[in-house]
């Protein structure tokens, strides 16, 4: 019988120890976010008035943030309500923003693609032909004005070798070389999107705010989640086309009157950029919404999200508008106008 009692009691000693610790761990997050918005604040009064909603309303004197878990008793209701809200939305915020970012362009998804390669090759093969017609309407040109002039035709020889020397030398590279502006472009996006806020910024700024504020944030990034979706989303097809057509613009080099390399190139480059910029400002406006210092500036993170998706425009003078954002308002607009129906 002793026995049994010495083993009844080491069981539930060994059952109940886990939650010893796990309780002595309550309201930490309440402390370190307090201490954190000290740091922040000039005045205590303000402090304290947070502190006091963490406490009576929130009730994250018994939050535990390594469980994610309110240990509320049973007819607490409030408790109950706000722990559920409180968990519920920071992690569909935190599960949506991270899931975002882990949509990057990768070169493999278009340059590894065999039917997108197929495409290319195909038009490649073309390339080469059209190079030919080029070169040799090109050099019929330049025969007829050294009749006429020496001069001035030795000079188009001149910049016309050089022409056909480069398209040649890109039209070898040319997988390697689109392959390496993918690759730059991951590069630039995978640095910013790498956890851009996390689950722990999230909580705190709902705790110095409130729920209501996180149902708000809920909301917002939901919305501008799907529109930069759509917008990344056209960036990529944009690059799948650039990349199958390219090899059609190379041979144009060598033609003066439609010389559509300069215009290929530029499209390349601007969509790269437009991409970079566009992200940062998402990643600022998602990190202005969650920072501690301001209690969450949501005015102040729309307008990055603003200028994040008027970004072409802006770069219009560059010709980096290839008017995405028009396009991604009138897919919103329809499918507006679809759920409507």
């Amino acid at each position: 019988m002793k026995k049994l009692l010495i083993s009844m009691s080491l069981f539930l000693l060994f059952i109940f120890a886990p939650f010893t610790v796990v309780f002595a761990e309550e309201g930490e997050f309440m402390d370190e976010t307090i201490e954190e918005y000290k740091t922040t604040q000039s005045s205590s009064e303000k402090v304290d008035s947070v502190e006091s909603y963490m406490k009576n309303v929130l009730y994250l004197e018994k939050y535990d943030y390594n469980t994610n878990q309110f240990s509320c008793k049973w007819h607490e209701i409030g408790c109950h309500t706000n722990s559920f809200l409180f968990t519920t939305v920071s992690g569909f915020v935190y599960g949506a923003v991270d899931s975002f970012s882990k949509f990057q362009i990768d070169a493999d998804f278009i340059t590894g693609n065999p039917v997108y390669e197929g495409y290319m090759l195909n038009f490649k093969s073309l390339a080469w032909t059209i190079t030919a017609i080029f070169i040799l309407w090109q050099t019929t040109k330049i025969v007829i004005l050294y009749t006429g002039n020496g001069e001035e035709g030795m000079n188009s020889l001149h910049d016309k070798l050089i022409a056909v020397v480069t398209g040649g030398i890109l039209l070898g590279i040319y997988a390697q070389l689109f392959d390496w502006m993918l690759e730059l472009t991951h590069l630039l996006t995978e640095t910013m999107l790498t956890t851009p806020v996390t689950h722990y910024d999230i909580m705190q700024v709902m705790a110095v705010n409130s729920v209501g504020y996180g149902l708000i944030l809920m909301i917002v990034v939901s919305a501008i989640l799907f529109v930069f979706f759509l917008s990344i989303l056209y960036r990529t097809v944009l690059f799948v086309i650039l990349y199958i057509t390219g090899v059609l613009a190379i041979p144009t080099i060598v033609n003066d009157q439609y010389n559509f390399f300069n215009l290929w190139l530029k499209t390349v480059v601007s969509n790269i950029l437009t991409l970079t910029i566009q992200l940062l400002c998402f990643v600022l406006g998602i990190k202005t919404l969650v920072d501690l210092t301001d209690g969450g500036s949501m005015i102040l993170g729309m307008i990055f999200f603003i200028v994040g998706l008027s970004i072409p425009t802006l770069l219009n003078q560059f010709g980096a508008s290839t008017g995405s954002a028009k396009a991604v308002g009138s897919s919103v607009k329809y499918v507006a106008r679809y759920a409507r129906r």
